[in-house]
């Protein structure tokens, strides 16, 4: 009987935040037997191909003695009454089962890339979690007194009472960060110090040196007992290039090996005699020298602030080009979520891990949402994945990249030949 290689191309699946295939496949199945002895009488069956022993009306018989021979059958003649080796051929596929007199069977397997000893089947399979690899994001928060004394209406509506910036600026900090906590590793800067006052004497323009909460992986709770509460009372002035600086000397010397990014918010212009062309300089030199994006956010500024964060969003890298702001420009709470969402999403790589490196990295797939995704050569041009480090790294591309950000899953298919 021949084989489709429909009937034996099976595989091993992974999720790439789900199964990993090991680099071994096994070669023995103890139903190998049993399962082919019963594919071939059922094709027999459907074909009618097996031959008559004699010219009467008795059928076909099989000896089951138990002993194999490998490869050759013998077929009887019409007028012979003797009961001989049966063969049954299937001429659809290129594989070749041959029963003999002892009613066992040998494959010969010839694949779609060429004859093999074995046969395509499933790998031995290990669950274990993998997910893109982390970006490290510093979220640069302004806590000055305009933040908690200014009120504005957060969701557009007249019937709910205004609340402070401050408020709002805490309340999408908590939503994404709780809702990206296993995709990225989050921290905290604060400016000015936690417990400024209204006043220079007070500490209004003054900074604490290094950073509130350090960045690490499924720091959710640990960043928001670390950075002053909806309610609370912030005061103080905008030291924004003293922030700006601490926060590229932390993530330069963070040593994580990983991509970082500083998200910064403010709701005015910088402050406490911080000149802006040194904040500006601080922004392109963590770009252009460190590879540290700048995302700038303000919440609801006026036309002089937007200027300036213009410029300092031209500096970070991550400009935006769709209008007047080349900043993410948030006038209600609602705007803000979107702003905060859209940035999250960018700095979410779409670099995967592959481990262990597939055996048979010709027949490595990768599925999103129940969808093939194709190996590409050129990631600037073409949708789908290709190698980044031979076959222990991925890349998405295109499209496919923002489908892993938005889908439900990925996963990959590990396929190896037996033999």
């Amino acid at each position: 009987m021949r084989r489709s290689t429909s009937a034996t191309l099976a595989l091993g699946s992974l999720s790439l935040a789900g199964a990993l295939a090991l680099a071994g496949c096994t070669g023995d199945d103890p139903n190998a037997d049993s399962a082919t002895e019963s594919l071939t009488n059922i094709t027999s069956a459907s074909q009618g191909t097996s031959t008559s022993s004699s010219t009467t009306d008795s059928a076909t018989t099989t000896s089951e003695s138990g002993a194999s021979e490998s490869g050759t059958s013998e077929v009887s003649s019409a007028t012979d009454t003797t009961t001989e080796p049966t063969t049954t051929t299937d001429t659809t596929t290129t594989d070749t089962t041959t029963t003999s007199a002892t009613g066992t069977s040998t494959d010969t397997t010839t694949s779609s890339s060429g004859t093999t000893d074995g046969m395509v089947k499933p790998c031995q399979v290990e669950e274990t979690p993998i997910e893109p690899i982390p970006s490290d994001v510093l979220f640069v928060l302004d806590k000055s007194g305009s933040m908690s004394m200014e009120l504005w209406d957060h969701d557009a509506n007249l019937q709910t009472p205004n609340i402070t910036r401050w408020k709002s600026l805490h309340a999408v900090v908590e939503a994404v960060v709780t809702d990206f906590d296993h995709q990225l590793n989050f921290g905290a800067k604060l400016y000015p110090k936690i417990d400024a006052g209204s006043y220079i004497n007070q500490g209004a323009c003054e900074i604490t040196p290094g950073i509130e909460v350090p960045v690490a992986a499924n720091n959710a709770e640990t960043l928001l007992q670390g950075i002053p509460s909806a309610e609370f009372e912030v005061l103080g002035g905008t030291p924004s290039f003293q922030a700006l600086s601490e926060s590229y000397k932390y993530l330069e010397t963070l040593m994580t090996g990983l991509d970082a990014a500083v998200i910064f918010i403010t709701d005015g212009e910088i402050s406490c005699d911080n000149p802006p062309a040194a904040a500006i300089a601080a922004i392109s030199d963590a770009w252009d020298n460190s590879q540290i994006p700048t995302y700038v956010v303000g919440v609801d500024v006026d036309a002089q602030t937007s200027s300036q964060l213009n410029s300092f969003a031209l500096a970070g890298g991550k400009q935006l080009n769709n209008g007047q702001y080349k900043f993410y420009q948030a006038t209600d709470q609602v705007e803000l979520q979107a702003a905060m969402q859209s940035i999250l999403d960018d700095t979410i790589s779409c670099v995967l891990p592959v481990e262990p490196e597939p055996a048979y990295p010709e027949l490595f797939q990768v599925w999103i949402d129940n969808a093939e995704v194709q190996e590409i050569g050129d990631c600037a041009q073409e949708d789908g994945w290709r190698w980044t480090q031979d076959h222990t790294e991925i890349e998405l591309c295109g499209q496919s990249c923002q489908d892993l950000k938005h889908g439900e899953g990925i996963e990959a298919k590990y396929f190896c030949m037996a033999g």
